[in-house]
């Protein structure tokens, strides 16, 4: 849970959040391995002897190692590796301080990158830590140093000494801004996501409250058909005339299609017990729901070879109504394009995976085609925004999916599920 005392980046605990604060260290740091190879050519006379030197190369080759070492381990950035990662830097400079000045040193205020960086990407604690071992590092400074023999150098003191703090304002000050002005990008595409994220738990929400009231009308519903059925009975066994009997065979057909209607909401309400999972063939299946589907439209069935025996363990009910609901968006897209051709049902067995392929001659995806399928967005004006988003969720369910394609006029929505073994008999 976030608190007020937790650095904003924390609102959202990323995956990949700290690769991103090693990445922005590695450049920060071949940058800062540059920069010391121009300050020791420029003041490489003024050093205290070949030592000095050598342990200058020393510790720029024991950055360049650490570097390449992240650059390896980004995956792992953890705020415990960062920390290591910012000290080494801190100590590097220290010694670079040390043999170079000291405190009179005009590069110190790279010390402030730092700190800043720190408070930026790690916990208070570490922060705090880190800020606290640049006070001590900078401190030490004043007590051990060599210092530097600025009449070596063909330039005067005053002259080196302004330009040097000139090249360290502009290090720091670009190195800040420019890690600050990438923090705040971040920051911005941090809250697009905690948004789009309450969007789609909102967008859930009402759908799950949906859902429990379907369940309730269809649990109410269950005691009043289950009497109508008793009565429907009653008056076969009592009336055997052939007109009482044909009417009570109509009353027992609607009586059955209300409560397959009944089952249907138990299903996409989520109701354990209404979920009808069966290992049947996908043909079967599919030729089922086609049966049941019967809006006037021509459908090209076409079954491929090697799919006649490839059995899907689904949800009975809720498979066979996320059918015909794709069947009858591809009918509307047909209708709105004044398309008459057949729609194409495909049947394939591709891999372990069985997969169904509702095509169309309608108008094409829409401009907001990455909304589809959530649940409550709709192109249509009629809509309910449900039919794509319950295929999915019938995909999901089972391993498998759903992917809404382009054709070159039209839409194809591929529905793909895991094959099962048949049961040995």
């Amino acid at each position: 849970m976030w608190r007020p005392t937790d650095p904003p980046w924390r609102l959202q605990n990323t995956p990949g959040e700290g690769a991103l604060w090693l990445s922005w260290l590695v450049r920060l740091r071949w940058v800062a391995l540059f920069a010391q190879a121009v300050t020791l050519a420029f003041v490489f006379k003024m050093l205290h002897g070949v030592g000095v030197i050598a342990a200058w190369f020393t510790i720029m080759a024991a950055l360049g190692v650490a570097n390449a070492w992240a650059v390896r381990q980004l995956e792992h950035g953890t705020p415990n590796a960062i920390l290591a990662h910012l000290l080494l830097d801190v100590i590097a400079l220290t010694v670079f301080f040390t043999i170079g000045g000291g405190p009179d040193n005009p590069f110190t205020p790279l010390y402030l990158i730092h700190i800043a960086m720190a408070a930026v990407m790690l916990p208070p604690g570490h922060s705090g830590l880190l800020a606290a071992s640049v006070l001590a590092c900078y401190s030490m400074l004043f007590a051990f140093h060599l210092p530097l023999h600025y009449e070596r150098h063909s330039l005067p003191e005053g002259v080196l000494l302004r330009f040097g703090q000139w090249i360290a304002f502009m290090i720091t000050s670009v190195s800040i801004a420019a890690f600050v002005v990438g923090i705040a990008a971040t920051l911005r595409r941090r809250k697009e996501q905690l948004l789009e994220a309450r969007d789609r738990t909102a967008r859930t929400d009402r759908l799950r409250s949906v859902g429990t009231l379907a369940a309730g009308a269809a649990h109410e519903l269950n005691t009043p058909l289950s009497t109508i059925s008793l009565r429907i009975r009653r008056v076969g066994r009592r009336h055997d005339d052939a007109d009482t009997s044909r009417d009570v065979e109509v009353m027992r057909a609607q009586l059955e299609r209300c409560t397959s209607i009944v089952r249907r909401l138990l299903v996409g309400a989520g109701d354990p017990d209404a979920a009808d999972i069966e290992r049947r063939p996908l043909a079967t299946l599919v030729e089922e729901a086609v049966r049941m589907w019967s809006r006037g439209a021509t459908l090209d069935v076409k079954i491929d070879d090697t799919s006649h025996g490839v059995v899907v363990e689904l949800p009975r009910i809720a498979f066979q109504q996320a059918l015909i609901n794709l069947l009858e968006n591809a009918r509307e897209a047909q209708e709105a394009a004044s398309a008459f051709e057949p729609l194409e049902l495909r049947i394939l067995h591709e891999l372990d995976l069985a997969v169904v392929e509702v095509a169309d001659r309608g108008c094409g995806l829409p401009p907001e085609a990455d909304q589809v399928g959530e649940p409550f967005f709709t192109t249509k004006p009629t809509g309910t925004g449900l039919g794509v988003f319950v295929a999915r969720q019938v995909a999901d369910g089972a391993g498998g999916g759903l992917q809404l394609l382009p054709r070159a006029r039209g839409t194809v929505a591929r529905w793909w599920f895991p094959e099962v073994p048949r049961r040995s008999a």
